[in-house]
């Protein structure tokens, strides 16, 4: 992946200033470790007439889902400039994106004479470059990227040049939501939290394009209900309550289904009674970090596989005293997980083969044998409202329980363990398809288990 940004300067401010919004020094080459892998920012050129930043993104160590590309080991994926390449540029050139400046505020609103250039577009959306980057006020010129051998003809990725007189902040939020747009795909799955972040690129542009709805919707993935969100919020169609006294109050916006995941293991725990609780994969801590403020006095600890989730849920919790969190793994007995209330698995067991989850169940239900087992997990059926039918919704996922799968699978853990068990869901449902998350509460019974069912199971 590549992009190049050149400003002209100007009498009053000469071009290297451009390295003030950027945070990058002109005479220096400065390397940055990213998920999509190691990206470089250089200055071929640095004079106060003209520089020219370069931003190359070596694409090693990228995590590349198969169905993405052409298989495991030949994969164009990692080096177009889609959606992957704007992961970059966001933790790159983040406070150039923000509109930060700490040291030269005044560059932020400077509107520089800028050429971008950007190779390895791919084009499979629904517009193409002109109609997005034109009414922006760039001229655009695109060429085709050859196939090797010239014969083939041409490949479906283009190189785009955008040549303009804008802010810099306006020119990384123009590709930033426009590429994904050009590419008609992203790598990672999208929830309202997409809009909320297509609302802020957005802000002071988007709302008047002539193609606003196709952006939306191509920026979401076509996902219907958030494309009708986002249109809604661009075209100031969404109204919330705020007091009449405060003209600065803050709209309330709609909470991500991640939060209300979290919420509803909390009052479920709290339902139970939970005095001490075993977060069993808890990533990066948030559940533990909501956990410790919501039943204050409780026992709140966290295990995960992965030792860099392990320091960064310990950095999270490091304020408060008494928590615990430690690697560990479900496929072998750990005394330490065992003699807590309840345990949670939110979002887990979807990341075991499944031919191994029984070993997993056999750690939770009959090693660890807490009063109460709380599991959250997608429910296949509602991938369809995302425009995933048939797929899994994230690429390191090894199943996916359909509602029914899921209503027989919780049936026959709480009968071999001896458990009673009440099916629920999460989020917004849809008619056939259900609510986007289906939990499960598991409570130690010696009587013979049944399965109840509220609105996530049966719908």
């Amino acid at each position: 992946m590549l992009t190049s940004i050149e400003v002209a300067g100007t009498a009053q401010v000469p071009a290297t200033d451009v390295g003030f919004l950027l945070y990058k020094h002109p005479d220096r080459v400065q390397q940055f470790a990213t998920s999509q892998g190691g990206a470089t920012v250089f200055f071929p050129a640095a004079s106060p007439e003209l520089c020219r930043v370069v931003l190359h993104v070596d694409g090693v160590g990228a995590k590349v889902d198969r169905a993405e590309g052409m298989g495991r080991y030949v994969n164009v994926v990692p080096f177009a400039a889609s959606s992957r390449l704007v992961v970059v540029l966001g933790k790159v050139f983040g406070d150039a994106l923000a509109g930060r400046c700490a040291t030269r505020p005044e560059l932020v609103d400077n509107r520089w004479p800028m050429t971008l250039t950007v190779p390895s577009v791919p084009t499979g959306g629904r517009c193409s470059p002109a109609e997005l980057f034109e009414p922006l006020g760039w001229t655009v010129q695109t060429s085709a990227q050859p196939l090797e051998p010239p014969q083939w003809g041409d490949s479906e990725f283009v190189t785009i040049s955008l040549s303009g007189v804008h802010t810099v902040r306006d020119a990384l939020r123009h590709l930033s939501v426009c590429l994904p747009v050009l590419a008609g795909a992203k790598h990672y799955f999208v929830d309202d939290a997409e809009v909320d972040k297509l609302q802020r690129l957005g802000d002071g542009w988007l709302d008047t394009h002539p193609r606003r709805d196709d952006i939306a919707a191509g920026y979401v993935k076509h996902v219907r209900s958030l494309t009708d969100e986002a249109v809604m919020r661009l075209a100031g169609d969404v109204t919330t309550a705020q007091p009449a006294d405060d003209a600065n109050a803050v709209p309330e916006r709609r909470a991500s289904l991640a939060r209300h995941r979290r919420e509803w293991v909390v009052e479920s725990l709290a339902r139970a009674g939970a005095r001490s609780v075993l977060d069993a994969g808890c990533g990066e801590g948030r559940l533990l970090a909501e956990l410790v403020t919501a039943l204050p006095g409780a026992q709140i600890a966290g295990v995960d596989v992965a030792p860099a989730m392990v320091d960064r849920a310990r950095e999270r919790l490091q304020r408060w005293r008494g928590t615990s969190v430690w690697q560990s793994s479900l496929m072998y007995t750990d005394p330490r997980c065992r003699g807590f209330d309840a345990v949670v698995l939110m979002e887990v067991i979807e990341h075991i083969e499944f031919d191994r989850l029984p070993t997993a169940m056999s750690s939770v239900f009959d090693e660890m044998a807490p009063r109460t087992v709380v599991i959250t997990t997608p429910n296949h059926d509602h991938n369809e409202a995302y425009g995933l039918a048939g797929q899994w919704r994230h690429p390191d996922h090894r199943f996916e329980f359909t509602r029914a799968d899921f209503a027989q699978w919780c049936a026959s853990v709480a009968e071999e363990y001896r458990y009673r068990v009440t099916i629920d869901g999460v989020g917004e449902p849809v008619e056939g398809l259900g609510a986007p998350t289906q939990c499960a509460v598991f409570t130690r019974d010696d009587s013979s288990p049944q399965l109840n069912s509220s609105e996530g199971g049966r719908r």
